[in-house]
């Protein structure tokens, strides 16, 4: 289908709120990042209020003007338009199915996110999957003009508007819905002899400069059965959350002419998706769904330094956040061996040739092969355990990152163990071998200059209003974890399919302002999902596979003219779908992964959802003059489980018993837990630097 240059964009094209317990107001809340690693060494930060409550991350969207190609050229203003936002969103959790792993394993997809061996060896084969709720049943299968009470379970508020009349508007939503019964009242509701809840999705505010607020809501989750617990790590049962993902679209009119124009096509429009809280904003996913959406498109991408060394520098701060990438072995170590043998500066030069492709050659070999060619690394245990003392637990040295993959669910696959995407990797190797440019003036110390050098690049980046929208997405995306999917606490496997998006290609280059070298990190993107029209939506909101969802479904949809490509015409709720139910529950279990050694212990997405933390009471006592310096050292490696923070208890992977209680409890104690937040520590002690990211809890206030 032909598709029109578009002369005005929605930035960012794919907006993140998060929830949290604080107030709906600008003054209250976190703003979604606008330039990538923008925060990075933030020491003045504050994620909670004043009375402890966790601050919500709110997502500002703004609207370009764009040039013949669809390029944007600058800002539009309240001077020369009319604007009026609309939002539409909806929470599809409860209708959607149950989680397994994910179902493109075993379909061959022709991008950089999956090697083939996925199917062809049968690493992990995807595991069918049933419906959610399966007791609420479609009685038009059954009667005549039954009626279908699964479309009940989507929480699909009405179409909200604002503009400089009407500034602000909460999303109100239901559930179980009465929208689809054509009355005030909702016919599953009726039928459960209950009534219907109300659960509001998020709150949006038109700014005075014409801009967009998207809030997220209140972290509310529960269960229409007071006495049904939350006992799965990620299906419940009669559950409804306050999750949502839907369109941003907006009309605009100018002033002096009278034009009008409707932004609300792909090509036009924005997206926005909620997402449970960033415990550690700071802390970037050491692969993320920017990397993700670019090995979608399957391009080909210049060897450079500047897209190994943000890998890099991920995995060497998710010291902050995890003892297994703290302690010994870990990455952080390696580094730190080589700043003490002033050998870093290998890591951006390549003379004296023996000794750097030594270095480079030892950091490469530390990566685990995302073709996931046969190995025999330890096993993640698995509930179907036997009493067995040992489980076949590997024999080859463990390889990075440390942790799980999209393989869980296969004790002994080498996909258990997450790789860091294939497109990376090959520039990991293109740099192994010494293909990358690094001007002579670089002159690091350590990974933390290195990443200032970086952020400042993007800095200046972001001053140029060409690359400033794109720049709003890709520090988004950034923010998103990409890959190992199992399910994954925010967006999850579909996004690593170019199937997903109506545009995804790259507009721009990074420039090092004072040698005008170009630096990748494969540019600025323009990424634009597939949506639905509005006639298309009104088709195939509700569509589903039936019964059963399975992986043979996932690639009939891929093939041309098939008749489930609706799958990949996104439609409100379609993004959040995936997502546990209620979403504590995923969170709270996606923690350390205990295997037959003391360390290094893996764990799932603690960039986001941490591990193991530096408190503030430590932070405290590191800052105490009268307190040794050897004291100092012992206090500063001594961490806390991220979960002990508040009083949750406990919880563990989702694969082992015993943790029902953590799971129920992490429902109310959610607003509770650390934020981990960087601050200044100036001690002057060796190997205690001058930054340190400390973990804030709704009592440190």
């Amino acid at each position: 289908m032909a598709t029109t240059t578009p002369k005005f964009r929605i930035y960012p094209s794919i907006g993140i709120a998060r929830l949290g317990n604080g107030p709906a107001t600008k003054d209250q809340v976190i703003f979604s990042p606008e330039i990538p690693w923008e925060n990075l060494y933030e020491t003045d930060q504050n994620y909670l209020t004043k009375d402890g409550r966790l601050k919500k991350q709110a997502q500002r969207f703004y609207i370009y003007e764009c040039d013949d190609k669809g390029n944007p050229t600058k800002q539009i203003n309240t001077d020369d338009f009319d604007i009026e936002w609309s939002v539409e969103v909806a929470n599809k959790k409860p209708f959607w199915y149950d989680f397994n792993n994910s179902l493109d394993l075993s379909v061959i997809a022709d991008n950089q996110n999956l090697s083939p061996n996925f199917v062809k060896d049968k690493l992990a084969p995807g595991i069918g999957a049933q419906y959610r709720n399966p007791n609420v049943l479609n009685q038009e299968l059954r009667v005549n003009d039954g009626y279908d009470y699964r479309k009940d379970l989507v929480n699909h508020p009405s179409i909200v508007s604002v503009d400089g009349n009407v500034k602000r508007k909460e999303i109100k939503g239901q559930f179980p819905s009465s929208r689809m019964s054509k009355s005030e009242f909702s016919m599953l509701a009726k039928r459960m002899n209950i009534d219907s809840k109300e659960v509001n999705l998020g709150t949006v505010e038109y700014d005075d400069d014409g801009t967009l607020i998207f809030y997220g809501a209140d972290g509310v989750s529960a269960s229409l059965n007071p006495s049904d617990l939350n006992t799965d790590f990620a299906d419940n049962s009669n559950w409804y959350d306050d999750i949502c993902d839907g369109r941003i679209t907006a009309s605009i009119r100018k002033k002096d002419s009278g034009e009008e124009y409707k932004l609300d096509d792909a090509n036009s429009a924005a997206w926005v998706a909620s997402a449970p809280p960033d415990y550690a904003p700071q802390i970037q996913p050491l692969s993320t769904m920017f990397d993700l959406i670019t090995g979608a498109a399957n391009e080909k991408h210049t060897p450079e330094l500047a897209t190994v060394f943000p890998m890099l520098y991920r995995l060497y701060r998710m010291q902050w956040v995890n003892l297994g990438d703290f302690l010994a072995p870990s990455f952080k170590e390696t580094i730190d061996e080589l700043i003490a043998s002033d050998q870093f500066k290998y890591i951006y030069k390549k003379e004296p040739k023996a000794e750097a492709d030594a270095v480079r050659e030892k950091i490469f070999n530390m990566f685990r092969n995302p073709a996931y060619n046969k190995s025999n690394e330890p096993i993640i245990p698995s509930k179907n355990t036997t009493d067995l003392t040992n489980r076949g637990s590997g024999t080859d040295e463990l390889k990075l990152p440390y942790y799980p993959g999209d393989a869980i669910d296969y004790p002994g696959s080498p996909a258990q163990w997450f790789a860091i995407p294939p497109m990376i990797y090959g520039q990991l190797r293109q740099w192994r071998d010494g293909n990358f440019y690094s001007p002579d003036s670089f002159n690091f110390k350590n990974m933390d200059e290195m990443g200032e050098f970086y952020r400042e690049q993007f800095l200046v980046a972001s001053k140029d209003e060409k690359r400033k929208p794109l720049l709003m997405t890709r520090a988004v995306l950034e923010t998103l974890y990409g890959g190992g999917f199992h399910p994954g606490v925010e967006l999850t496997w579909p996004m690593r399919h170019n199937n997903l998006y109506a545009e995804n290609k790259e507009t721009y280059r990074l420039l090092v302002d004072q040698e005008s070298m170009q630096i990748g990190a494969y540019g600025l993107r323009e990424v634009r999902l597939n949506l639905a029209s509005k006639e298309e939506q009104e088709r195939i909101f509700y569509n589903d596979f039936g019964f059963m969802m399975t992986s043979d479904d996932i690639r009939i949809s891929m093939e041309e003219n098939s008749e489930y490509s609706w799958f990949w015409k996104v439609t409100p709720g379609d993004l959040t779908k995936w997502m546990g139910i209620p979403w504590q529950s995923d969170a709270g279990s996606c923690q350390a992964v205990y295997v037959e050694k003391q360390y290094p212990v893996p764990s799932w997405w603690a960039a986001n959802l941490p591990v193991h933390v530096l408190p503030k009471d430590s932070y405290e006592k590191l800052l105490d003059p009268t307190i040794t310096d050897a004291t100092k050292r012992n206090i500063y490696a001594n961490r806390l489980e991220w979960l002990h923070t508040a009083s949750t208890g406990f919880i563990g992977y989702h694969a082992e018993g015993g943790y029902l209680n953590g799971l129920i409890n992490m429902v109310y104690q959610w607003k509770d837990i650390g934020v981990v937040t960087g601050r200044r520590l100036d001690v002057d002690i060796d190997g205690i630097p001058e930054i340190v990211y400390v973990a804030y809890d709704a009592n440190d206030n």
